[in-house]
């Protein structure tokens, strides 16, 4: 997640929009399976969804129904421990481990953030796992090494299988981006062979009525550069059209949500939306989260590509490398990181 500012909110600006009210459904059946053209046709497809709403569904994504059932039975299992017992490996500078309720808050100096209370909900941050001598994490680099609850055998294993099983559609997606945008198919390949790859395993108790400017998850866009969400039983989600209405995304069994950031915003000068979303609180039933976030490598360079600049359309954001980008945003919305660079 981040949140807005003047540059992003110009860069959406400069490019025509049409205002849709319902998102798109993408169908990856023929595509996954090599047929000739479908490439082209999803690229065309996506290119209107992300430059008009900024959300589509994907459904035949080759991702199987059972591993998302075990990677949400495993999340409400995490939740339903203690919360002694989760605070054992409470969130840190790695931005890993458990955030608790109220544990982290959306700030924005745009209208549409304006003095959002703590969201009114838990969550536990896991990155792409590394072994022990992975030379990263033995050299101390940042938002690499993940922290495990000891007491939940399989939870560990379901949850690295959902990563590797939904990096490698994040994967198969790139393409489409890179067409959408008049670029050759592999352009974003090699910006993307050692991604940041992240889930954030979410849970929005029921009854729990938030105040004023308080929710499940406040009004908020993705500061990656695109997100895979499998649908929760429980819908709660909603998203802020261009015509600034709030519409609820649909519950659609089987099929995935996916949704660009604010590193795709950067990418594309703006021409691709990273679109508000928010949670609603108030649920009448507990509600699970599985996003998974696929976001280029940490020293990825985010600068706009060259179909997306000219003479009449300069860039408007200066080049800034994923981690750098990751690092201010994280500071601004989470009270651990802002200590930490406040140190």
């Amino acid at each position: 997640m981040a949140t807005r500012n003047k540059h992003a909110e110009m860069a959406e600006a400069s490019w025509a929009r049409e205002a849709l009210e319902e998102i798109p459904v993408l169908d990856l059946k023929l595509y996954l399976e090599g047929a000739l053209g479908e490439r082209d046709r999803l690229a065309t497809q996506l290119r209107h969804a992300q430059e008009n709403i900024g959300f589509f569904y994907i459904k035949n994504h080759g991702v199987s129904q059972d591993l998302i059932d075990r990677m949400f039975a495993q999340t409400a299992r995490f939740h339903a421990q203690p919360l002694d017992e989760k605070l054992k490996i409470r969130i840190d500078h790695d931005q890993t481990g458990y955030i608790p309720m109220q544990g982290s808050v959306v700030t924005s100096s745009s209208n549409l953030s304006q003095d959002n209370k703590p969201d009114l909900s838990e969550a536990i941050w896991i990155r792409r796992d590394r072994p022990d001598n992975d030379p990263e994490i033995v050299a101390g680099l940042r938002f690499r090494k993940n922290k495990w609850p000891a007491n939940l055998p399989g939870f560990r294993e379901t949850t690295v299988e959902y990563i590797q099983t939904m990096a490698k559609l994040g994967r198969l997606m790139l393409p489409l981006y890179a067409c959408a945008l008049g670029l050759e198919p592999e352009y974003f390949n090699d910006l993307f062979d050692r991604p940041d790859t992240t889930v954030r395993l979410g849970h929005y108790p029921a009854h729990l009525e938030g105040g004023p400017n308080q929710f499940g998850a406040a009004p908020h866009t993705d500061v990656g550069f695109l997100t895979l969400l499998p649908q929760a039983v429980v819908p709660g989600l909603q998203v802020l059209t261009q015509s600034k209405k709030w519409i609820p995304a649909p519950v659609r069994a089987g099929a995935m949500l996916v949704n660009g950031g604010e590193s795709l915003v950067r990418f594309t000068n703006g021409r691709f939306l990273a679109t508000p979303h928010r949670v609603i609180a108030g649920l009448q039933n507990d509600r699970y989260s599985i996003p998974l976030f696929y976001n280029p490598n940490f020293d990825t360079v985010l600068e706009p590509v060259s179909t997306c600049v000219g003479s009449d359309r300069p860039p408007l954001f200066e080049p800034q490398s994923y981690y750098d980008y990751i690092v201010s945003y994280l500071a601004k919305n989470y009270p651990h990181q802002a200590k930490k660079a406040n140190a």
